[in-house]
């Protein structure tokens, strides 16, 4: 199963004062990898500034910019078309929950995994919070306690834009019990953690013609590692598996990795940014090209 999507990523900023001097960096294009496949794509901005690009840490394309002339408005947009492929699910272990438990509690696996193991200050969690939270059962499979744990965050916490902001930790969100999608994710990563399982920030798009939460803008997911099978993205936002409705960006440890934009500016006075995303499924020629 194939499906091809036209994705554009559009973000305007209006500043108080005058720019004299910026440098815009955007993580914002979708990435290749074994369930997508990025077939074309471009990058406008009202600036006319040229584009040039670099790897992140973790191997993901930034798209960054120069302006050197002055400016009180600034937009930027990317267009793309990517192809998805459909991933089977894990939905039966190859491993014994003693063979997964030995993996996961192996030093030379913490070593690789690292990373994605260790918690930051959007993951961290304290303790006086773990009855809220959900841990693995001594005999359940890592596939099926991450799907309940899903799930529960899931029923937990109410989706709200307005109590929280791009800094906002897990423990914050669940002090408010509510939260957005980059929110949930966090939270879904700090307790796979706790749980000793690999688990990284992905953010993406989503397609926008399921009724979803999260498709106005770019959306947040986990990615979790299941012994015998590999990474596997869980949306806690909306309770689904990550598929081929699910496209992906960039991953990192938390969300300060795959901010979608970031910025150096010298100015005086504030700004409002106003961004947007548009994923358009294409007709069905577009699959076959």
């Amino acid at each position: 199963m194939r499906t091809v999507y036209e994705v554009v990523y559009q973000t305007q900023n209006t500043y108080e004062a005058t720019v004299k001097e910026a440098f815009f960096s955007f993580l914002v294009l979708p990435c290749q990898d074994q369930t997508q496949r990025l077939r074309t794509y471009s990058f406008s901005n009202s600036l006319e500034a040229e584009v040039f690009h670099h790897s992140n840490p973790f191997g993901f394309d930034v798209t960054c910019l120069r302006a050197s002339q002055s400016f009180t408005h600034f937009e930027f947009c990317m267009k793309a078309v990517v192809e998805k492929s459909f991933a089977l699910f894990p939905y039966g272990s190859n491993m014994t929950v003693a063979q997964e438990q030995a993996l996961l509690h192996d030093h030379n696996f913490f070593l690789d995994y690292h990373l994605f193991l260790g918690t930051g200050r959007y993951t961290q969690l304290n303790p006086k919070h773990y009855p809220k939270l959900l841990f693995r059962g001594e005999n359940q499979t890592v596939y099926e306690y991450l799907q309940q744990l899903n799930n529960h965050l899931y029923q937990l916490l109410e989706f709200d834009p307005e109590p929280t902001h791009v800094c906002t930790t897990a423990n914050e969100v669940l002090e408010i019990g509510r939260g957005v999608c980059q929110d949930f994710t966090h939270l879904f990563i700090g307790i796979a953690r706790l749980n000793k399982i690999p688990c990284r920030y992905v953010s993406g798009y989503l397609n926008q013609g399921l009724n979803l939460t999260g498709t106005a803008v770019m959306h947040a997911w986990a990615e979790a590692y299941i012994p015998g099978f590999g990474w596997q993205g869980f949306d806690p936002t909306n309770n689904l598996l990550a598929d081929v409705h699910y496209i992906k960006a960039a991953h990192g440890t938390d969300y300060n990795d795959c901010s979608p934009i970031k910025g150096m500016l010298r100015t005086n006075g504030g700004h409002t940014t106003d961004y947007g995303v548009k994923i358009t499924p294409l007709p069905e020629p577009y699959h076959n090209q």
